[in-house]
């Protein structure tokens, strides 16, 4: 049997466990309402809720020049790789499509809040009333929905054209201005293209027309076309006058800088040009022969835009990172 203080010891831990444990709980039922009433927003103040970065994150739209609604970016992708890209193409030559593509306009329209050519000029774009819509398309857009080409986590220009003279252009040698993922590089598939030879040929009067001034003998004589690293002409000169290779483009509407200009007849003067398009970031045709030799969309674009990196557009777009 237990003894007498034995006894009285237990009943007196006993009580004093029981008062502690109703202090303690009075306490926390004093406690917990004022905590709760200092998480709410005070008169006056917004809410601690990021609501703005949540509405920023909304699906993006992208305004068209000359289309009065805008588009979900997808649907205005698809649009565009149906107008740039033949929907015979590799699926993976699609995919790197799209995904410059939406690279190119989220940076042109930082992220839908500018509008953006429908032509060339940006890209070319087909609405949705105006589609055929092949599955492969589709199919490119659901697989790289999102993503975009980064350098140093920001989106790059993701330029494209159609056909290379076997090179690519640099951002350097188009423009002036150098850019470390926009650089020559091999584009040896180009030759498939339907659009890699082109001659045009120029009476003397369309050429003089052109030129705005009279050529003479002694003009066509003295031609000398510079080429650069890419092999695009960079510098065409003649006695007292001188041009750009993009110059002489535009004059004489060539459809690449890499042209030779044959005068044998001065009176019928023939250029012949190699590759389609102003040459700089990925070429079209050259993705789709790397795509036919088993190359992903991955490689296709590390090929063309190198030191870029493939990712979900919402891991940049500031108004998406929450603080």
């Amino acid at each position: 049997m237990r003894s007498k203080n034995h006894i009285l010891y237990s009943l007196f831990i006993y009580s004093t466990m029981r008062y502690l444990a109703i202090v303690i709980a009075c306490l926390c039922l004093f406690l917990l309402p004022l905590q709760l009433i200092e998480k709410l927003p005070q008169h006056g103040q917004e809410s601690a809720t990021p609501t703005g970065i949540e509405a920023a994150c909304e699906p993006i739209l992208i305004r068209v020049e000359g289309h009065a609604e805008p588009f979900p970016l997808e649907d205005y992708v698809k649009g565009v790789v149906q107008a740039e890209m033949p929907a015979t193409f590799q699926l993976e030559a699609l995919k790197a499509q799209a995904i410059a593509a939406r690279t190119y306009a989220l940076k042109t329209t930082n992220f839908g809040t500018t509008s953006i050519k429908p032509t060339t000029s940006h890209q070319a774009f087909i609405s949705q009333s105006e589609r055929i819509s092949p599955p492969n398309i589709a199919q490119a857009i659901t697989e790289t929905a999102s993503q975009v080409l980064t350098y140093n986590n920001e989106l790059i220009t993701a330029m494209f054209f159609s056909t290379s003279n076997g090179k690519t252009e640099s951002a350097e040698g188009y423009s002036g201005n150098e850019i470390p993922y926009l650089v020559t590089t091999d584009s040896l598939g180009d030759t498939i293209s339907p659009k890699f030879f082109n001659t045009k040929t120029f009476t003397l009067k369309e050429w003089n027309d052109a030129f705005g001034f009279t050529w003479t003998a002694d003009h066509f004589k003295t031609l000398v076309l510079t080429p650069n690293e890419s092999q695009r002409v960079k510098q065409m000169t003649t006695t007292q006058h001188e041009w750009t290779g993009r110059e002489i483009r535009d004059i004489l509407g060539l459809p690449s800088t890499d042209f030779e200009i044959d005068a044998s007849n001065p009176n019928l003067i023939t250029v012949s040009t190699k590759g389609f398009g102003h040459g700089v970031g990925m070429s079209q045709y050259g993705a789709n022969a790397m795509a036919q030799e088993g190359s992903k969309v991955e490689e296709i674009l590390k090929h063309y835009y190198p030191k870029t990196e493939i990712k979900n557009f919402q891991s940049i777009h500031s108004a998406c990172l929450k603080p």
